[in-house]
């Protein structure tokens, strides 16, 4: 079974918190012994079947791909060392700087590299804080064993070693007693005499460690989330071993943390994970800390992406997980959280509710073409103005872009339905269009360009709810020749001369479709009005009724009544 993926951790684990290292040690003797009958494949092997099964921790695992990869360095079995090495990487595990300079300067010796510039190397690396004695040892042992190195050589790092630590630094004593041992098989009896005569300190006792004060639970809420999500699913356990053991000190699991924790599981794919840690972080919440705008964008971003088409998902593997809440929930969970944090008072600005999140919100339910809730988001800009703003371009663009999507992917269906002599009526897009009314030898023939643009624009002008045809004008006829040719290099640009009448759209306080597109700037701070986002998502919803259904006022209010239900609170029980 291969092993669970992890994230990148501490390349140095507490003891303290370390279990036994029974198994390793077990696992290590017994490749030490091959490695002295030179039966180097049969070390390897007994390595990497330790490390396909599951009897190992974290903390084991790190431990044995340490100790295994240095053995085989020592031996100067360079390859067997880089493929445990690029496991090791592979697996989220960030090696020791040790480790990685081992790795460096074992191959700049395949490059004939001399002494000198081995020692430039170690002198920069000294200078990294986490760069121990048990490092400078381990990298002594490397130059010594796999690449015969002088003893002047080591001679000249131990002195920039202690150099960079110091003038009142001693190196301890098992240290020194590796130099006298170095020196000693090397003949060197000068740097025996100067090693034998070294003082280094006495050791002294370790003060205990001062209990850590419990964390305020208002303060914290989630100083124990880490645990409870172990304890909901033991493969998480991970998560609670890399903060353990990470090097930053004074960390504390609260809401920043996990925040950038969501972010990182969703760039990963590791859905489950981000909606076990968003479940929990909802639970745990207090009056003192909820969850923050930057706490639902990620989980948004996530329902986004699994909301493509089943045939995107299983190319690409990714699995809709078990726990995926309902993007409608999230969204109710949102409004909680910024209700909770502005004393039941909306109206007021808080940290749980901007415009980014809300446009990440939005882009979501366009994906999954629920625009009943996507009607529902829009009219937070009415509810919590001082949180939100007003519409911008990117909030029209978002709503426009994910409806003109949809018709431009299924207005071939309409075509080869219209071709074969079959009704397109069960097709949404020939419906929001109101295809129906155009005569059959038109219906064909509508063109997918800005006039196409124009024409679903033009659906937020009018306060009337219909799915009749409306009609555009023709942004292409006439063309020049030069405009024929720019229209092909994909020009659009000369359409900004044209003289079609932008004063429909500003009237209402929209962009103008030469505007939506691109092709005539706008000021960059430039707000529009709500009224025709709404109306254009309920033709959208209306759509989605058969065309038996009558009147479509009544079925789209309860569509719209029912996303509401569900994805909004009443706040004047929050009031204090």
């Amino acid at each position: 079974m291969s092993p669970p993926e992890t994230p990148p951790r501490s390349p140095h684990p507490n003891p303290k918190s370390s279990p036994s290292k029974s198994s390793v040690d077990s696992i290590c003797s017994a490749v030490a012994a091959k490695l002295a009958e030179n039966n180097l494949s049969a070390a390897a092997a007994i390595v990497h079947q330790a490390l396909d099964g599951s009897a190992l921790t974290n903390t084991t695992r790190f431990q044995l791909f340490e100790r295994s990869i240095v053995d085989f360095l020592r031996r100067g079995d360079v390859m067997r060392a880089a493929m445990l090495y690029s496991r090791m990487t592979r697996e989220g595990y960030i090696p020791s700087i040790a480790l990685r300079i081992q790795m460096h300067i074992v191959k700049l010796a395949e490059l004939s590299v001399t002494e000198d510039q081995i020692f430039e190397l170690l002198s920069e690396a000294f200078g990294n804080p986490t760069f121990d004695e048990a490092g400078l040892r381990d990298i002594l042992r490397t130059i010594v064993e796999g690449l015969n190195a002088s003893t002047d050589l080591v001679r000249r790092i131990v002195d920039r070693f202690l150099h960079t630590r110091g003038s009142g630094y001693k190196l301890s004593g098992g240290t020194v007693t590796f130099l006298l041992h170095v020196h000693r098989k090397a003949g060197d009896n000068q740097g025996v005499e100067c090693w034998s005569t070294y003082a280094s300190p006495s050791p002294r006792p370790s003060p205990p460690a001062p209990e850590d004060a419990p964390l305020d639970p208002v303060a914290y809420p989630y100083a124990t989330l880490l645990d409870d999500l172990t304890a909901t699913q033991p493969s998480f356990s991970v998560y609670k071993w890399a903060l353990d053991h990470t090097q930053a000190k004074h960390t504390k699991p609260d809401l920043p943390f996990f925040n950038a924790l969501l972010a990182h599981e969703v760039s990963r794919r590791k859905y489950d994970v981000v909606f076990a840690i968003y479940r929990l972080l909802m639970e745990k919440r207090s009056k003192a800390v909820v969850p923050q705008a930057q706490t639902f964008a990620p989980v948004f971003r996530a329902i986004h992406r699994l909301s493509c088409s089943h045939r995107y998902r299983r190319m690409h593997g990714i699995r809709v997980p078990e726990n995926m809440p309902s993007s409608r929930s999230v969204y109710r969970d949102m409004l909680t959280c910024h209700i909770e944090a502005t004393n039941g008072n909306p109206r007021k600005p808080s940290p749980a509710l901007d415009r980014t999140v809300l446009h990440r919100a939005l882009r979501t339910f366009m994906a999954r073409h629920d625009y009943a809730a996507a009607y529902t988001v829009v009219r937070a800009f009415w509810y919590f103005p001082s949180a939100v703003g007003l519409p911008s371009m990117a909030t029209y663009r978002i709503v426009y872009a994910s409806i003109l999507g949809r018709v431009r992917t299924q207005y071939p269906q309409i075509a080869a339905r219209l071709q074969a002599g079959l009704d397109a009526d069960s097709v949404w897009t020939y419906r929001f269009l109101g295809m129906r009314d155009l005569p059959p030898e038109v219906q064909g023939r509508i063109a997918l360009d800005l006039s196409m643009v124009h024409r679903v624009m033009r659906v937020g002008t009018d306060p009337r709810l219909s799915v009749k045809f409306v009609p555009a004008p023709d942004y292409t006829q006439p063309q020049t020749e030069e405009e024929r040719l720019r229209t092909l290099l994909g020009d659009l640009s000369f359409l900004g001369e044209r003289e079609i009448d932008a004063h429909e759209f500003h009237a209402r306080g929209m962009p103008a479709p030469l505007e939506l597109t691109g092709v005539k700037p706008v000021p960059e701070k430039q707000t529009y009005s709500v009224l025709p986002l709404e109306r254009v998502l309920r033709r959208a919803i209306a759509a989605e009724l058969p065309s038996t259904c009558g009147p479509l006022v009544k079925p789209v209010s309860a569509a719209i009544v029912e996303a509401k239900n569900e994805m909004v609170v009443e706040w004047q029980s929050y009031a204090t």
